[in-house]
């Protein structure tokens, strides 16, 4: 009896235990997949990946018209990384040549604040000029060729990725994606059983894992959630959340998070994320424009990126290539003739790209003010879009004209035969700024003569004296008393200087007496304009300079007219953007604007001026460095090639430490500095110097630039005048001249030495 009560009572107990468990289980399951359900939920509402911060150049200029070559053409869009095309028709991201003809398929520029569309264009040359722009429907005048991506701001983890929108990719990178890594992944719900039965079944016939049986689903969920240990409850937590990935999103959602997320490569300590950039990255082309072959490639290599990567194993990578086109015509994806065509198609990847390797030292000055405005964290996961002012033609250009110009100059010196050259201290340096004077838009800043021996940026952070560099300003301060057509003291005068008597020198050793106030500027002489500082007053200058953006004048006379001071590079290229800009001081732009993601612009930097001198004063100096091209310290330009209306100035400081030369058309101002970084001496002047580096730059500039003559602004006029007397012609003057000035200062007398 008792037995048979113990039976029912026991039942019992196992039917509540087991009613306890089934409920405790069923509480567990339920408050462990809410628990996932909000890790997935607020994982992907907030910030989903790390994005870089991207630096780009400015857009080009393109124009009928302009002095630009096939083969510089060739080198524009190779240097965007185009590929010459193999076969018609020509697609986004290719170019073909043929005789005087290129045809290029632009492709879509497209990031944060700027849209260029894809086109497809040709170019016609003659005498290495663009004749004719046409599109497939029309004549054009004029295109912007993209900007180049000049930097990315990585952070510690250098993961690069370009984020796209499923909208974007081809049917055709889908199909290869799920043929080769889940063919039923628009049929399971996040986990595929029959698929894992499969990948058992053959392994256990093979003897070894040789088959997987994630999913695509699973595979996001691995990568994006999960640590990379593998036990039994990391892969529960996986099959979990992937159920509940694929109840919560849609399939097109999970893939583009997919192809956002996985790993496609390793470019130094870079990790390339994402088929967008490894489709710029391996192709140079945008993931809409990728081919069938490149689609089926990039799908090949997800499996195992660095062993199929079709730059570091070509073969490997065509295999890999030929089985997923092969999986593709099995599952019906692909006709058989898509099929032959694509595997018949060579692979070829994009040119390596040198944009990284462009203006090192403008891109640190642009990300010292980026980090002036945002934490290095910001920077290097936000993906902001940074756009710069750089003209990369024209950053190109000073580069090599530095590199090309500095070894002529140590070739004719025999400076580069000193055996300390192999010192980095002892080797000759240079800095080359070019700024558009009307926009104050900085195009190309080098700091040095190889960034990778010193990225010690000379043009901010150099001081160096300016030497005769500093002589127009000084000049510029005496307008209000003196015309060009006024006579200076070119004399040995001693003056007391602290105690010390001093005479100025002028660099020939030679005194003319009596000098033209134009001819003492255009033959720099010192003690010319040493005499003409005296009587304009120390104040005067100092105060002009200030002006001008010289930020710490001397407050001596010698200082002054000898330009024995320091300042930087980049303060005499702004002074020097004032004359060539009508008296108009320009802030000098190099960062434009930084765009979020979303397209709100979070910072813009707008062209400002500020008048410091007028128009009539600024043409006046302008007119007398045209002088010092045509006849004075540097007529050697015209030798060089120099065909071009251009004022400029040399500047050579004492001891010949410091080699100068400011130059500028209407459209262009280019400053060059040669020296040593210990301060020795060079042992040449501005013209034998920096001259040099100037007009090899300004010669590859002539596709960019068109010179011409300088406007002469309201308050000037010309007068006849007579060289000997500096008054105005009579018909008797043996020599009569042109002559501008002032209004308010005009000649009011004739000459007295011929109208007797």
């Amino acid at each position: 009896m008792n037995l048979f009560l113990k039976k029912p009572k026991a039942r019992r107990y196992i039917l509540w235990g087991l009613s306890l468990f089934v409920v405790f289980s069923a509480l567990f399951a339920a408050s462990f997949s809410y628990y996932l359900y909000n890790e997935i939920k607020n994982r992907f509402s907030s910030r989903r990946w790390s994005v870089p911060s991207r630096v780009f150049s400015s857009s080009v200029p393109i124009y009928r018209g302009q002095a630009l070559s096939l083969a510089q053409m060739r080198h524009m869009l190779e240097e965007r990384r185009y590929k010459e095309a193999s076969k018609e028709p020509v697609l986004a991201g290719e170019f073909k040549s043929s005789g005087n003809s290129l045809v290029a398929h632009l492709r879509d520029f497209q990031f944060p604040g700027l849209f260029l569309p894809s086109q497809l264009v040709e170019f016609d040359f003659e005498q290495n000029r663009i004749v004719v722009i046409r599109s497939p429907k029309e004549e054009i005048s004029f295109l912007e060729l993209e900007p180049l991506e000049i930097a990315r701001l990585h952070g510690p983890g250098g993961e690069s990725r370009m984020l796209i929108d499923i909208r974007q990719v081809p049917k055709h990178l889908i199909d290869a994606v799920v043929a080769i890594e889940d063919h039923r992944f628009y049929e399971h719900s996040g986990v595929d059983f029959f698929g894992i039965l499969r990948a058992m079944l053959a392994d256990f016939r093979a003897g070894r894992v040789v088959q997987g049986g994630s999913t695509i689903t699973q595979q996001l969920v691995k990568n994006y959630f999960l640590e990379s240990e593998r036990n039994f409850r990391r892969k529960f937590v996986e099959f979990s959340m992937s159920l509940i990935l694929e109840a919560l999103y849609k399939k097109d959602d999970i893939m583009e998070m997919y192809l956002n997320e996985i790993y496609m490569g390793q470019v130094g300590s870079v990790a390339i994320h994402g088929i967008g950039e490894a489709s710029a990255y391996y192709f140079g082309r945008n993931v809409e424009d990728l081919t069938l072959s490149e689609a089926a490639t990039l799908a090949g290599m997800i499996r195992g990126p660095n062993s199929y990567s079709p730059l570091v194993n070509r073969q490997a990578s065509l295999e890999s290539r030929n089985l997923v086109l092969k999986r593709m015509l099995a599952l019906r994806k692909i006709s058989l003739p898509e099929y032959d065509s694509a595997l018949l198609e060579v692979l070829r990847v994009a040119p390596a790209s040198t944009s990284a390797r462009i203006a090192p030292y403008f891109v640190d000055y642009v990300r010292m003010q980026a980090q002036e405005l945002y934490a290095p964290e910001t920077l290097a996961s936000q993906g902001l879009a940074i756009y710069t002012t750089l003209q990369p033609e024209m950053a190109a250009a000073a580069e090599t004209a530095i590199r090309d110009g500095l070894a002529e100059i140590e070739n004719v010196s025999g400076e580069g035969s000193d055996p300390d050259q192999s010192k980095p201290s002892r080797r000759l340096q240079a800095v080359l700024i070019a700024v558009q004077s009307k926009t104050g838009e900085l195009y190309a800043l080098v700091g040095g003569r190889d960034y990778a021996e010193s990225s010690f940026n000379r043009a901010l952070k150099g001081r160096y004296q300016p030497g005769s560099a500093i002589e127009p300003f000084i000049y510029l301060a005496a307008l209000d008393r003196f015309k060009l057509s006024d006579w200076l003291f070119d004399l040995p005068v001693a003056y007391e200087l602290n105690g010390v008597s001093w005479t100025p020198r002028n660099y020939d050793g030679r005194y003319r007496g009596k000098v033209a106030f134009r001819d003492a500027l255009e033959q720099s002489l010192t003690a010319a304009t040493v005499n003409l500082a005296v009587e304009t007053g120390l104040n005067e200058i100092i105060g002009t300079l200030k002006s001008f953006g010289i930020e710490s004048p001397p407050g001596d006379l010698a200082s002054l007219a000898l330009g024995s001071f320091l300042l930087t590079p980049m303060e005499l290229a702004r002074a020097y953007a004032v004359l060539g800009n009508d008296g108009q001081k320009p802030f000098l732009l190099s960062l434009k604007e930084i765009v979020a993601e979303n397209g709100d612009v979070l910072e813009r930097r707008h062209i400002d001026f500020s008048s410091v001198t007028s128009p009539a004063k600024a043409f006046l100096i302008t007119s007398l460095l045209e002088g010092v091209v045509e006849r004075g310290t540097a007529k050697g330009l015209k030798r060089l090639g120099v065909d071009f209306r251009c004022a400029g100035e040399t500047g050579t400081t004492s001891e010949f430490r410091d080699s100068w030369f400011v130059g500028y058309t209407t459209d262009l101002l280019a400053l060059v500095w040669v020296g040593y970084d210990d301060n020795s001496p060079t042992g040449f002047t501005g013209a034998q110097g920096a001259a040099i580096i100037w007009t090899r730059f300004m010669n590859l500039m002539r596709p960019w630039i068109q010179p011409q003559e300088f406007d002469v602004p309201p308050g000037i006029v010309e007068e006849m005048i007579c060289p000997d007397s500096g008054q105005l012609a009579t018909a008797h003057c043996k020599e009569r001249k042109l002559e501008d000035f002032l209004s308010e200062s005009r000649p009011n007398g004739y000459c007295t030495i011929h109208n007797r």
